[in-house]
């Protein structure tokens, strides 16, 4: 499915001029009643365009494979999710800027928050943190006796 974002300046002044569409010109409605309450607290338009394009740019990457885990409904979104959607926009020719990057999940959270009224899930433990591989072994220093022996 293709996405698009359309703009419409006749649109009253209590909703969002930008609307996000589907490939059949649906509205894709998590996206639009987002935008809709971020233009009720009265941002400057240059702040909903770029909101728009955030959630274009995240609604396209999860579309992008039927693995990922944010191709799931929103409601299942978890933090490993927003980790692979960074790593992805860091491997992509040129990377997106850090400070790209940090606005985008930054407008997920309110997203997310504004849906649910709660933060996002974290994702299990191992799914996040790296193995660690086993510490060396600790030697005694020639001189001092090994560990557990005094």
């Amino acid at each position: 499915m293709k996405l698009h974002l359309v703009y419409g300046p006749d649109s009253p002044a209590s909703l969002s001029p930008y609307r996000l569409l589907d490939a059949q010109g649906q509205e894709v409605a998590w996206a639009n009643e987002f935008l809709d309450a971020q233009r009720a607290r009265g941002p400057p338009l240059s702040s909903l365009r770029a909101y728009a394009y955030d959630l274009l740019h995240f609604a396209r990457w999860a579309q992008g494979a039927p693995r990922r885990q944010a191709a799931r409904p929103l409601t299942e979104l978890q933090l490993s999710a927003l980790i692979d959607y960074v790593r992805w926009q860091r491997d992509q020719n040129p990377p997106s800027a850090p400070q790209t990057i940090c606005h985008r999940l930054s407008v997920l959270r309110c997203l997310y928050r504004f849906h649910y009224g709660r933060e996002i899930p974290a994702a299990p433990a191992a799914r996040l943190v790296p193995r660690r591989r086993a510490a060396p072994s600790a030697r005694a220093a020639p001189d001092e006796p090994p560990r557990g022996s005094r």
